[in-house]
């Protein structure tokens, strides 16, 4: 399976009791509609708190290592932390209804370290390294390939990354009120067309 399965429990009482309500209700297809919006709530609802770096409980995620946010500010200035508008965490962030059961994650192979930290082993390996070579000195610098005049097979030692939890998937409290407002939304509507 090329991607992470993350499930998880929140306690959302109140959230919970409005969707039970709406399970007695709406049944089938009203259900699948149900969840769907809240599907789809959730959805924007977690993009818009990893454009914070913000986890569903409200704090901030951990700042990233210097050395790295120095290379990152580098190569891609204002990327926020993880970046879920078109790329792959965001891309492959979705929904599933199935039956009375809403899914919501993502199948993207690092979703699962990020939204629970860990660690990434590094194998060793041997690579090409490409160098400036002038005036009968080698600089001591990478260079790109194309700016290189010299190479040299390099053996890279094993290495471990600490990656912190930076969490993603989750319910906030204003997200709980909200799946509240749109199972009574439903309700409402549903009760109104039954009455007529």
């Amino acid at each position: 399976m090329a991607g992470a399965r993350i499930e998880f429990e929140v306690d959302t009482t109140l959230a919970s009791t409005a969707l039970q309500r709406a399970l007695g209700v709406l049944g089938g297809d009203g259900l699948t509609l149900l969840l769907s919006d809240i599907g789809e709530y959730l959805l924007r609802s977690t993009r818009d708190r990893a454009a914070l770096e913000q986890a569903p409980d409200g704090s901030h995620w951990r700042a990233l290592e210097p050395s790295y946010a120095r290379w990152k500010g580098r190569k891609r200035p204002g990327v926020p932390i993880l970046k879920f508008d078109n790329h792959m965490l965001g891309d492959r962030l979705a929904h599933q209804v199935d039956g009375s059961t809403l899914y919501v994650g993502t199948n993207a192979p690092y979703g699962a370290i990020h939204q629970f930290g860990g660690t990434i082993h590094i194998a060793a390996r041997s690579q090409q390294a490409y160098f400036h070579h002038s005036k009968g000195e080698v600089s001591p610098q990478f260079v790109d390939k194309r700016k290189a005049n010299f190479a040299q097979w390099v053996t890279l030692p094993a290495y471990d990354i600490d990656m912190p939890a930076r969490p993603f998937l989750g319910i906030s409290d204003q997200d709980a009120s909200e799946i509240v407002q749109i199972t009574q939304d439903h309700l409402q509507t549903a009760l109104s067309g039954s009455a007529a």
